[in-house]
């Protein structure tokens, strides 16, 4: 093992294929009270604000084929420290037999294990939780790995229980991407001027990761018909463009049921004063056909 930079905060490591080796971190504990901590290793990925996190996922990207955590594995994934106290915690790394391009990302995450109770306040539970996490970087060459970004998906959604369209990136190779700007802009199918759009400058993107990149409705509703995105991100040194048709169907239109704070739809005035006009003559119309007939009669 063979670390890059001596002077960082996190592992940053030139390995060799099928090579082993522990690696150590010293938990401090300065308070009067014992300490639990829980020890995890997430892979690194992209969350929404096109940050790099590490952080437990439901499912790792396709093109992600050496994941951390299948490699780093953790002697004890719950510490006790004493008071006033320290201990080490050791992760074995075990490198794998074929050689790989690129770097593996992921993190050594420590978190508090609280056995208090939440606080609760008005039936809602509230709860804070510690963490830190310690970075590690793996490679083997220092071959440079240039980026490649692929369009994923399109789909309407709610996020955060507002409405939304969510196009989904994805950076397939093992080299992470900064300073990346993306513009993503929605049309109606057929029309000139832009519905909604979304700007996102100097993010950063996870090797291996994709990027769900969110399109705010702005408390409007979802309305059913064909629309087209236009999409593009753009690098000091690359860009890629992206123009995608997709439909919003009946499915994605009940959405809205579960959307908070819609705006409700502009009352059509004009259409309005049509249908009253139209009901008062008709009115009128039966009161005259009636009288006539009253009159006959008489």
């Amino acid at each position: 093992m063979t670390p890059r930079n001596k002077q960082k905060t996190y592992f940053d490591l030139r390995m060799r294929p099928n090579q082993e080796q522990e690696l150590e971190t010293v938990v401090y504990n300065s308070g009067n009270e014992e300490l639990k901590v829980k020890v995890s290793v997430y892979n690194a990925s992209t969350n929404q604000n096109g940050l790099v996190v590490y952080e437990p996922i439901e499912e790792l990207d396709p093109s992600l084929k050496i994941p951390l955590n299948t490699i780093l594995i953790i002697e004890e994934d719950e510490i006790t420290v004493p008071s006033k106290s320290s201990k080490v915690v050791t992760a074995q790394l075990s490198m794998p037999e074929e050689e790989f391009g690129g770097i593996i990302l992921g993190g050594l995450h420590f978190e508090k294990i609280n056995d208090d109770e939440a606080e609760s306040s008005q039936a809602v539970q509230i709860q804070n939780k510690y963490a830190y996490v310690i970075g590690v970087q793996l490679r083997e060459d220092d071959h440079e790995v240039f980026p490649e970004l692929h369009f994923n998906s399109i789909r309407p959604d709610l996020v955060n229980y507002r409405t939304a369209v969510v196009a989904n990136i994805q950076n397939s190779e093992p080299v992470l991407i900064s300073n990346l700007d993306v513009h993503a802009s929605i049309y109606k199918n057929g029309e000139s001027d832009v519905l909604h759009e979304k700007v996102m400058n100097k993010i950063s993107m996870a090797p291996n990761s994709n990027l769900d990149v969110v399109i705010d409705w702005k408390n409007q509703r979802l309305e059913q018909g064909t629309y087209r995105l236009k999409l593009t991100a753009t690098t000091e040194q690359d860009q890629w463009q992206w123009e995608e048709e997709f439909t919003i169907d009946e499915e994605a239109v009940a959405l809205n049921t579960e959307a908070v704070e819609l705006e409700e739809p502009e009352m059509n005035w004009y259409l309005l004063g049509i249908i009253s006009l139209s009901s008062i003559i008709v009115i009128l119309l039966v009161i005259i056909i009636r009288l006539k007939k009253r009159v006959g009669k008489e």
